[in-house]
This record gives structure tokens, C-alpha cells and sequence, in this order.
């Protein structure tokens, strides 16, 4: 019974110990290495956007078709001067 005493002592005492704080720090180097880690995903992600073969597709342009100011406006009667 003296045994079990002493390691429920023991184990009582372990659990009241504080934690010892961080070295000074260590949160900015987490922080640093998170930030680094979501930026280089975020990178990632768009190179795969950009390789993707919708991106890869040669953009169609329509020629060009010089419009009429009443084209331009939506006027049907004509010009108004």
C-alpha cells in the first residue's frame, strides 16, 4: 500500500506542475513556417489553375467591325442634328 501512496503522490505532483513556457520565440517561428507553408499551397494551386487546359486555349478575338453612333446608342430613327 506504501508504493501505491507514493506513486499517487507522485502522479499528483506531476499533474500541479506548470508546463515550462516556450523559448522566446518559438510562436513566431510556427507562425513564419504556417505562413511560408500557405503561401507555397496557394502558389501551387494557381500554377495548376494556370496549366489547366481551359488556360492553355488560344484566345478566339472577333475582327473588328467599326460601328455607326446609332449602333452605338440604340437610336433607330437615325442621326439628330
Amino acid at each position: 500500500m506504501a508504493i501505491r501512496s507514493e506513486l499517487y503522490d507522485i502522479l499528483r505532483w506531476l499533474l500541479r506542475r506548470a508546463d515550462s513556457p516556450p523559448p522566446p520565440g518559438t510562436g513566431q517561428r510556427h507562425q513564419a513556417a504556417e505562413q511560408a507553408a500557405a503561401q507555397r499551397r496557394l502558389l501551387d494551386q494557381a500554377k495548376r489553375s494556370r496549366d489547366t487546359y481551359r488556360h492553355r486555349e488560344p484566345i478566339q478575338t472577333t475582327p473588328y467591325a467599326p460601328t455607326t453612333r446609332d449602333q452605338r446608342t440604340g437610336d433607330a430613327t437615325g442621326s439628330h442634328r
